[in-house]
């Protein structure tokens, strides 16, 4: 397996840390803690800290089984199931 690359790009990397943000805030709007959030997630403490850092180490699989304990998955599934469509990316704004 080839070693992982850093995302080059400010935007990509902007977007994960919002993700984990928004996650921790699911999070603690659900009033769990990150021990109860870990063991849900079937993932260690550190792991999930990782996440809500938005650190692009943590696998994607991860970041769906930490959606997946909170019950914030359904965009994710109706993304992937192609009942919700991707646009395009446009370039980011320099």
């Amino acid at each position: 397996m080839p070693a992982a690359t850093p995302l080059n790009s400010t935007f990509d990397r902007q977007l994960l840390i919002q993700l984990g943000q928004r996650l921790r805030g699911a999070r603690k709007a659900q009033g769990m803690t990150t021990t109860q959030l870990a063991e849900r997630a079937g993932i260690a403490r550190m792991t999930l800290a990782a996440v809500e850092a938005g650190e692009p180490s943590a696998t994607m699989g991860t970041y769906v089984r930490v959606m997946s304990a909170l019950g914030v998955s359904g965009d994710l599934v109706m993304l992937a199931s192609g009942v919700r469509s991707v646009e395009p990316a446009s370039p980011p704004m320099s």
